[in-house]
C-alpha cells in the first residue's frame, strides 16, 4: 500500500543540501540508496517526490532527522570555533563522507546530553583545567596527569593494552569530557578529532586504530582541550602543515609522550638507569611498554630527548615500526564485538550511562534513547550489562 503523496512538501534543495554537506557526491548516494543515479537527480530537480520510507531512508543515509526535508531552507549550521583545523597526513580533498557525518553525529550527541542536563535542572560537569594551556609542554603534562588521577600503581595492576585504554577513557571522561568513537574511517585521514565545545567538549576517536595508539590521541586531543582550541588530527610530527599548526601538534605529541612516559619513572627505571648503550633491544623495550603501556614508538621518542637514544637509531627504528605496520589492518576486535558493546564503545561510557539514567527517570522516551544511542530499545539490558562490566569496553 502506498505511502502519504509528499507532493509540494519535500524540499528539492533540502534534499541536495543533505546530500552535499554529508560529503556525497549522486553516484554515492544512489549506491547506498540502492537506486539509479537519474532517480536521486530527479528528486533533486524537483521532477520526482521521494516516498515517505524512500525519505526515511535518506535521512539515515546523510545523518539527519527526516523532519529537515520539509523546512523552507536549511538550518543554521553549528558554528566551529574559529580556530578549527584539518591536519591531514598528504591529501588535500574533503574529508570523507563517512568522517563528516561522524563529528556532526558527535555534535548532536553533545546537544542531546546538554538538552539532558536542562531537563534534569542540572548543570553538566566543568570542564576546568585552570591555565593549563599557558603552560609547557613538561609542566602540562604534570597538570594534567594529576587532574587525571592515573598513577603508576594503577598501570601496575593493568594486565593488557585495552585496560590502559579503558582507564584513560574514564579518567579522561572523568573530566568532562564526551569520549567516543567512530568506525569506517581509515587512521591516515584520522586518528583523532577533539570539539572544543564548551561544556562537555568532545575527543572523538578512530576505532580502527592500535589500543595505545588511541591511548595517544586521546592525551594529544586533550592537550588540545586544555588550550581550548578544536582539532583534527594524524598526531604524526612529520606531517605537511603550516608553521604554526605543526608547533601545535609538536607541542600536544610532547604532553601526551610525558603524561605516558614521565621522565622521573622512565629515567629511574632500571632497564634505562643502568643503560650505557644509545640502541635498544626488542626485550628492554617490551618491558617498558609494559611498564608505562605506551607503543615502542612513544618510548623512544622520550628517550631521545632524554638523550638516551640516537636520532639516527630513533629514526632507524620508526621506520622499521611503519613497515611492520604496513598494510596492517589495525584493531580488528572491534568486528567481533556484541552489538551492546559497540554501541557503548561508539557513544562513549560517559553519554550512554546519562541516557540510560535519563530514560530510569522517564526524563526521555524509549525513541529518544535509541535516537541518541543509535540503538532498539530491545537492547537496552545488555547495553546496562556492558556498563556494568568495564572490561567489556
Amino acid at each position: 500500500m502506498a505511502g502519504p503523496s509528499l507532493d509540494g512538501l519535500v524540499s528539492r534543495d533540502l534534499l541536495k543540501w543533505a546530500r552535499e554537506t554529508s560529503r556525497l557526491d549522486v553516484p554515492a548516494a544512489a549506491k547506498k540508496m540502492n537506486k539509479p543515479e537519474a532517480r536521486i537527480r530527479a528528486w533533486e530537480a524537483g521532477e520526482q517526490v521521494p516516498a515517505l520510507a524512500q525519505l526515511r531512508q535518506l535521512a539515515k543515509i546523510y545523518k539527519r532527522s527526516i523532519g529537515v526535508f520539509f523546512l523552507e531552507a536549511p538550518p543554521a549550521a553549528t558554528e566551529q570555533p574559529a580556530d578549527f583545523r584539518r591536519f591531514e597526513l598528504s591529501t588535500e580533498h574533503l574529508v570523507s563522507s563517512d568522517l563528516a557525518n561522524g563529528i556532526r553525529e558527535a555534535e548532536a550527541k553533545r546537544d542531546a546530553a546538554l538538552g539532558i542536563y536542562a531537563q534534569l535542572e542540572e548543570e553538566p560537569p566543568a570542564f576546568d583545567l585552570g591555565l593549563a594551556g599557558m603552560l609547557q609542554p613538561e609542566p602540562m603534562a604534570e597538570h594534567l596527569t594529576q587532574k587525571l588521577g592515573i598513577t603508576m600503581n594503577d598501570r601496575r595492576a593493568w594486565a593488557n593494552d585495552y585496560d590502559a585504554l579503558n582507564a584513560w577513557k574514564a579518567a579522561v571522561e572523568s573530566l568532562g569530557v564526551l569520549v567516543m568513537q567512530i568506525s569506517g574511517v581509515e587512521v591516515s585521514e584520522m586518528r583523532g578529532c577533539s570539539l572544543a565545545l564548551f561544556p562537555l567538549p568532545v575527543v572523538i576517536l578512530n576505532s580502527t586504530d592500535r589500543p595505545l595508539g588511541r591511548v595517544f590521541t586521546l592525551l594529544h586531543e586533550l592537550a588540545h582541550l586544555a588550550r581550548a582550541e578544536s582539532s583534527l588530527c594524524d598526531v604524526r610530527d612529520e606531517a605537511p602543515r603550516g608553521d604554526r599548526e605543526q608547533s601545535i601538534e609538536t607541542y600536544c605529541n610532547h604532553v601526551a609522550g610525558a603524561i605516558l612516559l614521565p621522565f622521573d619513572h622512565l629515567l629511574q627505571h632500571p632497564a634505562v638507569a643502568n643503560a650505557r648503550a644509545a640502541e635498544w633491544g626488542a626485550d628492554t623495550l617490551a618491558t617498558l611498554r609494559r611498564t608505562f603501556w605506551a607503543s615502542r614508538e612513544a618510548i623512544l621518542r622520550r628517550l631521545l630527548m632524554a638523550g638516551k637514544t640516537s636520532q639516527a637509531f630513533y629514526q632507524r627504528m620508526r621506520e622499521e615500526y611503519r613497515r611492520e605496520h604496513a598494510g596492517d589492518e589495525g584493531d580488528s576486535s572491534a568486528g567481533f564485538a556484541s552489538f551492546p558493546r559497540r554501541v557503548v564503545l561508539a557513544n562513549g561510557r560517559f553519554l550512554t550511562r546519562l541516557v540510560v539514567d535519563a530514560y530510569d527517570s522517564a526524563v526521555i522516551t524509549g525513541s529518544e534513547l535509541s535516537r541518541i544511542l543509535g540503538t532498539k530499545i530491545d537492547h537496552l539490558p545488555k547495553i546496562v550489562d556492558v556498563l556494568k562490566h568495564r572490561e567489556a569496553a
